[in-house]
């Protein structure tokens, strides 16, 4: 598996990964071309089928950037992709001079919980107004997780 920076030819597969967990609703062909967007790509080395993407938005007056999407080939999940996408965004941080990498997810979901915490993200605040399209449960509360740089 190898990472690389995603192109206007790959949002189909983009959008049909995203499209197994949740309904699109970014811009990606806009996101390819945002000079203050970063969208890397897992990509099988031996068939170039694309695993897993990641969109990460860099914000210069704070030097952080806010990972938007990370998602996974379903059939492709627990085999490390998700964490190379990170280590990625971590490395284009870096390069970037960025002081961290915001996440948000919601409370109910402990999946994504628990894999950005041991990815070294740790939590920084919540939001119980963040949503409009749900009925206010525990659930629908908004976490946030930062990654150091």
């Amino acid at each position: 598996m190898r990472i690389r920076a995603a192109t206007s030819q790959d949002i189909p597969e983009i959008e049909r990964i995203i499209n197994q967990h949740w309904a699109v609703n970014i811009d990606h062909q806009k996101e390819v071309k945002n000079p203050n967007a970063i969208i890397s790509l897992a990509e099988d080395e031996t068939n170039g089928s694309i695993l897993g993407m990641a969109l990460m938005w860099i914000t210069a007056w704070n030097k952080t950037g806010y990972l938007v999407e990370l998602a996974v080939e379903k059939t492709m999940k627990r085999k490390g992709i998700g964490s190379k996408l990170i280590q990625s965004l971590a490395e284009k941080a870096k390069e970037n001079n960025l002081r961290s990498i915001i996440v948000e997810t919601q409370l109910g979901r402990k999946e994504g919980i628990d894999f950005y915490l041991s990815r070294g993200f740790r939590m920084c605040g919540y939001n119980d107004r963040y949503y409009t399209n749900v009925p206010k449960t525990g659930d629908d509360i908004a976490v946030f997780f930062s990654l150091d740089i």
